[in-house]
């Protein structure tokens, strides 16, 4: 099944946004309960518009997350 997302800033709605990565290190989501050696990298963005800051999981990363836990949960 694919997945396609157009981001909008969940605050405003605003699609003028700059994507980046927030911090020195890399922000990492780790799913609770399950083994994952690495995590997911994250990537962030601001909004343009009104300055919101936010982070998602890139859609490849989201894919490999579903398909994980299709698996832990099937």
């Amino acid at each position: 099944m694919k997945y396609k997302r157009e981001l909008a800033c969940v605050d405003c709605g605003s699609k003028d946004i700059c994507f980046g990565y927030a911090g020195s290190t890399t922000n990492v989501f780790v799913p609770s309960g399950m083994i994952v050696f690495h995590g997911f990298r994250t990537r962030s963005y601001v909004c343009l518009e009104c300055g919101h800051i936010n982070q998602y999981l890139p859609e490849d990363k989201l894919i490999k997350l579903r398909d994980r836990f299709k698996r832990r949960v099937g």
